[in-house]
Formats: structure tokens, sequence, C-alpha cells
């Protein structure tokens, strides 16, 4: 396997085959490696050494800098270079079973993976899919027998990974500075398995370590749906005040998440029960009917189709999940407007923005890297993250019908208080079985370590307070459980994983160029070291309260889809713009046309019955609301709504602004 060595400078970063050089340190671990492949024990680098990736930010004498990738299952080179500190080399490498080493895959199954709504994507991501039980069993069937079995990829395995490379690379290089690790999301959870094992399976070498999104002790994936969820809810009651109340159109007193969720429940009400309108048709059309069979909700319901939608804004940041909360309550808005003879003004901004959060979803799954590895996701996950349905009573639940340990209750729990996000727990139950017939499960002393004391390592400890993957009070705990000196940075307004942020980038290079921060025996950081003093300017910056402006509540009213935008015309029809050309025909100056087409696509989408019958009314319609091209509006519509067999079609075009039950659609059930 070809190794890669990244070199950066003032340009853009080159990459170029290292040479291939047989150092007695490499020759000693690759006989070793042999050795435990023929013993058919394989402690280190199953499949083939994890790729490494080199940085060049110092010298080559200068110390290490390991940057280590979350998921679990995501590789960890496209990392290189998001931190980069003066006088330290940066490196990555591969957890194993992912990347550039040997994936954790099973080639020959995949061939043919079923009939899936989304193509071939099963498995690729996060591990969400439709692929039956019986497809994973035979998926790791292939993988033990092809490549090693799965009890070895464990985060435990990839620190001793880190632990043999970074000691080859001090005895190729010669180096004796300070090496750092830096731990992203499920990094976290590999760079506290290092902890714990440094200076007892291998040397202490490593004196800097940084967690950033943090897995604490007692994290697991069944708390997944509540991170998100706890995330939404902490931006609408922290950062939501009066002008964003006022905005939203939310109470002046009690909580706005409250608020929020209510408004859910009635999308969701609405679209079950077939009286939610174009808008509630939309929805379910074009994502919620497909979200069960495409893998991405446990049932099909506009509330977990917009659970969707919100879990996808929450991994975006703060910006989206604005923009996420001004669509649902735009959603509701349109839904109330059902009983309406005309199309709702909302419909045409509402369905363009469920169609492209369909697609985001759809991409979720096909735009990720490929060398991403979501068996590998799986085995760890249920390996060393995985207790089943959560405790509720720990995230504020005090409800006695709500326990911890049944899926039905939490089934009931999801239902009525989770928005943000789609039903993970019923999702990855579908699994648990199979993976935990061919995985392993960590000892519980090691999950639950922070690493032990040491008077030479301290620990940054990283966070936003809007991160919905691995919650603030995940680093909270952590930080409180370390036995060694440390120091933590909370974010707010940040999302998940904020150390490469500008905002606290300052206290992240301070942390790696200096020596150990704290005095003798204790565990806070000198006064006057450079450590504490990017802290106190971190604590005394804007950063450090960071607000969430509100410009406005809901999506634009958007008539005939932004057509009468790009074009003005006067009251005659004719062009005000006149120096453009808009493709437009003498006389049919205006939006009409377009409008037209437009409403054709998005009533097609949604499966509305007669649906050229309502835009041509709608046609007419525009033209006579937003007075331009009127007359050319209203033979337009004739003559569409002629060639489509509309009834009395002289009455429907010349009363553009009502559209008769028995002219346009059927009603429109769900």
């Amino acid at each position: 396997m070809e190794s890669f060595q990244v070199e950066v400078s003032a340009g853009p970063a080159r990459a170029v085959p290292a040479r291939r050089t047989w150092t007695p340190m490499k020759i000693a671990v690759a006989v070793i490696l042999v050795i435990c492949s023929l013993l058919g024990e394989l402690p280190f680098m199953v499949g083939g050494p994890p790729d490494r990736k080199r940085s060049r930010v110092g010298a080559q004498e200068d110390g290490q800098l390991w940057l280590m990738q979350g998921g679990p299952g995501a590789p960890s080179h496209p990392l290189l270079n998001m931190i980069s500190v003066v006088g330290k080399v940066s490196y990555t490498l591969d957890h194993r079973g992912t990347g550039w080493s040997s994936a954790l895959d099973c080639p020959k199954v995949r061939v043919k993976p079923g009939n899936l709504p989304w193509g071939t994507s099963w498995m690729k991501w996060v591990g969400l899919g439709n692929v039956s039980t019986e497809t994973i069993d035979a998926c790791l069937a292939e993988v033990s027998e092809d490549i090693g079995a799965p009890k070895h990829f464990t985060a435990a395995n990839a620190a001793r990974d880190l632990a043999s490379v970074i000691m080859a690379v001090q005895a190729e290089t010669g180096s004796t500075a300070d090496v750092g690790i830096h731990g992203f999301s499920y990094g976290t959870v590999w760079a506290r398995r290092f902890l714990e094992l440094q200076g007892r399976e291998f040397p202490i070498i490593v004196s800097h370590v940084g967690i950033d999104g943090v897995c604490s002790a007692d994290y697991d994936f069944g708390q997944y749906a509540l991170a998100a969820n706890r995330a939404g809810r902490r931006l609408l009651d922290d950062y939501c005040h009066a002008d964003c109340r006022s905005m939203l159109g939310a109470p002046a007193q009690g909580s706005v998440s409250a608020w929020f969720e209510e408004a859910v429940q009635e999308i969701d009400k609405a679209v079950a029960d077939g009286s939610a309108g174009l808008c509630g048709k939309h929805l379910w059309e074009q994502f919620a009917k497909s979200s069960a069979p495409s893998g991405w909700t446990a049932k099909a319901s506009a509330k977990e189709a917009l659970g969707v939608f919100g879990y996808l804004s929450v991994t975006q940041g703060a910006g989206s999940m604005k923009n996420f909360v001004t669509f649902v309550i735009t959603l509701r808005r349109c839904v109330r407007d059902a009983a309406a003879k005309t199309i709702p003004p909302d419909f045409w901004a509402v369905a363009d923005k469920i169609s492209s959060q369909a697609f985001s979803a759809s991409l979720y799954f096909n735009a990720k890297p490929p060398d991403f590895s979501a068996i590998l996701h799986h085995v760890v996950g249920f390996g060393d993250m995985w207790k089943g349905p959560p405790e509720l009573h720990a995230w504020g639940s005090t409800d006695a019908q709500h326990g911890s340990c049944s899926l039905e209750s939490w089934r009931r729990f999801f239902d009525e208080r989770v928005v943000w996000a789609p039903d993970f727990v019923t999702l990855m139950s579908r699994y648990q079985d199979v993976f935990n017939k061919y995985g392993y499960r960590e000892n519980y002393r090691l999950v639950h370590s922070n690493g032990h004391m040491a008077s030479n390592v301290t620990v940054l400890v990283t966070n936003g307070d809007l991160d919905g993957q691995t919650p603030l009070r995940s680093a909270r705990a952590t930080f409180e459980a370390l036995p060694t000196c440390k120091a933590k940075v909370e974010l707010r307004t940040g999302k998940h994983c904020v150390s490469s942020d500008s905002c606290v980038r300052g206290v992240v290079q301070a942390f790696y160029r200096g020596s150990v921060a704290c005095p003798p025996g204790s565990l806070t950081p000198e006064d006057s070291s450079d450590l504490q003093v990017a802290l106190n300017k971190f604590q005394s910056g804007a950063c450090s309260s960071n607000t969430i402006t509100w410009q406005r509540g809901f999506l634009d009213v958007d008539k005939c889809g932004q057509e009468h935008l790009s074009i003005q015309c006067n009251q005659s029809g004719a062009s005000v713009v006149e120096s453009y050309d808009f493709g437009f025909t003498d006389g049919i100056h205006g939006v009409c046309e377009r409008c037209f087409a437009k409403c054709l696509k998005l009533l097609g989408q949604a499966n509305v019955p007669n649906s050229r019958c309502v835009c041509a009314a709608e046609a007419a319609s525009c033209g006579a609301r937003i007075g331009n091209c009127t007359d050319a509006g209203f033979a337009f519509c004739s003559k569409e709504a002629s060639n489509a067999g509309c009834a009395d079609v002289e009455k429907l075009c010349q009363e553009p602004t009502a559209i008769r039950a028995e002219d346009a659609a059927a009603p429109i059930a769900v």
C-alpha cells in the first residue's frame, strides 16, 4: 500500500508518494504483523496497516500532532490540516477498517443488495438503510472469512495501532519532541482508550490530548435522537427571545420549544387525516411516504419526515436550524390554509423547500466518502456504544410510564416528545442481534474509563452548546471525570466539533505549543501558562457571548414560483426592464407561462388530480394578483385549460381568484 506525504506550503497542498525506506523499525513491525497473522491472532492493524498521512508544518524533528476522525467508520485522512500548529508535524491515521486501509466491507454480498428506493446506497454512510438482517448476516460472514473477525475492529485496538505508529515515527525521525493527539467525535472514544492504555500496555508517549465533540463514558447511540432534540430545544429556549418570538408568532411567555413541538404535531395530524392540503400532500409524496422504505425512519409519518429534516439541520449548525424552524412554522400556516379555494400563497416556497430537503436526505447517503465503512460503524457502535433504548430519566423525563429498557415505551416517548430527529433507536434495534452474533462487547472498565493519572499529560475538552450529536452534557461529564491536568472550552451557538472554529483556534494553538500547563498536584492550568492566558482571552471575548439573530420569522410568501421577482411588468403587460431578454414572445411579457410550468411540476410531484386545470386557473390568478400580463394570462389560461379538457373553461379563466372544486382538484387525501 502506498502512503502519501502531503506537503503544506504557501500554495495549494500537493500529494506525492512517500519514499519507501525500510528502516529497522519498519522491518520489525512487518515481522510482527506476519507472525501475528500466521498465529491467527491480529491484535494490531487487522487487514493491513492503517494508512498514515503527514502534513509538514514544522521540521521533521519537531513534535507530532495526530488527528483522529469520528464516525465511527469515517477515514481520518480528510482531516489533514484541519488543525495546524507551528512546530508540529500533523499526521492522520485511518482507523483500522476504513479509509485507505483495508475497508471493512463485503463486496460479494453488495452485488445484489435488493430493491432500494435510493439505489444501492445501503449501509453506505451512517448505516441507515432498508437492508434485511439476513443480508447483514451474510455480509458479516463474508467479512469474517475474507478480512478478519469483527471482534478485532475496536477503539482499543485502534489506540494500540496509533501507539505503535507513533513510536515507529519517533524511531524513524529520532525526535523526542512532544506528541499530541486530537480526536473528533468518535475519535474522542479512540483518544479515551489511548489515555487508559498509555502507561499500562505501552509507554506514556503522548503529552497533549484534545477531545472535541465528546463521547463520554456513559454515551451511547441510543441517545442519538435525544441529543439532536436537546440541541433543537436549546436553540429555541435559550436563543429565541422577544424579537424572535414576535417574528415566529410564538407566545410571549412559556417554552418556545414546546410551542414548536405542538406545531409539528399539528402538521402530522393534518397529514394523517387528509386535511393538510397541497403542502401536506407535497411533504407526503416527496419524502414522508418513502422515508421508511428508504431507511430514514422507523415508520412513514409526517412527524418523522420532519424529524429527518430537523436532524440534518442540526448537523449543519445554528443557521440551518433556524431555517428548519421557519420552514415548519410556514408549513403549518400553509396546512391551515388548506380549506381555501385557491392554491395557498405559501405553497410555492414550502414545496420548493420540501423538495430540496428531500434531495439533501438523498445526498446524505449518496455523496459521502466512498471510503467510509458503515459496517465498521455498526461493529464499533454495537460493541462500544449501544445499550438499547436510552434511560429517559437522565434526559429529564419524569413520567413513570417511560422506562429505559422497553422499545415500546421508548416509541411512545419518541412520538410524544422528539421532533428534531427520526427514531434512530428503532432503526438500530433491527440489527443488534446480528451484529452481536459476529461482533464483540468491550469490557465495562475500558468503556467507562477516562484514563488514569499521569503527571505529564494535559487534556483539552471542546464542545459546542448546540451540538446535536455529542451533546454538551457529554463533554461536561468527561471533563469532570478526567484525572489529569485539564481545561475546557464551551462555544455558545457552536455545532458538532468546534476546535477548528476561529473562536477556539487560539486556545488550541496555545494548548499544543506549550508544555504541561498545570503545577504539580493540580488539575487546573497555571495562571501564567500560555493555555490559561488563551482561555482567559476566550472567556473575555465576544465568542463567549455569541447570540443568534432571527432576521425573519417565515419563508417569503412566494406567489407563482418567484418569477414575478425577476420581471417587472406594468399594467399593460409590457416589460419595464426592456434591456433583458427573458425568452418571451411579443405580447406575453410577464410571469404567466413560467408560473404555469412550475405549477405543473410541483403539483405533479404531489400527484394532485387535474393539476393542469388547477395550474391554468393559477396562471390567470397570478397575473391578476400582481397586476401584470393580465390579458395574456387569461388567453394562456384558456388555451391550457381547453387543451386539458377542463370543464367550463370560460368561467374558470375569467374568475381567476377562485378555483371550483369540480373544475380543479379532487379532495387531497394522504
